[in-house]
């Protein structure tokens, strides 16, 4: 028999830790690959702030994936909440991590290594919490799961397409080379 059931804080904070590992790893992917392009679509390729965000997302995606299909064999979760859920917080992740980057590189003037590292388990599991309210509390219609759906695929598209093609801003300068782009 199945029964409603979301994300508890401990089970959060479990996979916070898995998907903070996997975006670790997945930071030096392109590297280890040889410089393949195909990896380079999916995982950073240099010291931007935006190719940084790509391991916000994708591995998120792909959790997001496995995890419906663990779920829904004990859970009674519609797959449009599960689709609004998986929108809401592949937008929290990569967006809190631009807010609280900039907030403290570029207000207080701070440049860590490790603050940067640990903002990334800190707005996976905001983005989590956040997804997991909107998994128990949100009944969406049609027209919002075909708005999340949407969004999820402008995102993976804007991934792919400023790997190549990154507009001159700040957000996609790459401190190490000091250029925009690959």
């Amino acid at each position: 028999m199945k029964n409603t059931c979301t994300f508890t804080t401990v089970k959060i904070f479990f996979h916070t830790i898995i998907l903070g590992i996997i975006a670790s790893f997945s930071h030096f992917a392109y590297d280890l690959s040889g410089k393949n392009l195909i990896v380079g679509l999916f995982n950073p390729i240099n010291e931007n702030v935006w190719e940084h965000l790509k391991f916000m997302f994708f591995p998120f995606l792909l959790w997001w994936i496995a995890m419906y299909f663990i779920k829904n064999k004990k859970c009674e979760i519609p797959i449009s909440t599960w689709i609004v859920s998986a929108a809401v917080s592949l937008i929290v992740a990569p967006l809190s991590v631009v807010l609280l980057f900039y907030s403290y590189t570029g207000a207080l003037r701070i440049e860590s290594v490790f603050i940067d590292i640990l903002l990334v388990f800190v707005c996976y599991f905001i983005a989590l919490w956040v997804a997991s309210h909107f998994l128990k509390y949100s009944d969406p219609n049609k027209w919002a799961v075909v708005v999340s759906s949407l969004v999820i695929a402008v995102i993976f598209i804007a991934f792919i397409v400023f790997t190549f093609n990154p507009p001159q801003l700040p957000i996609f300068y790459d401190t190490v080379t000091k250029t925009y782009g690959i």
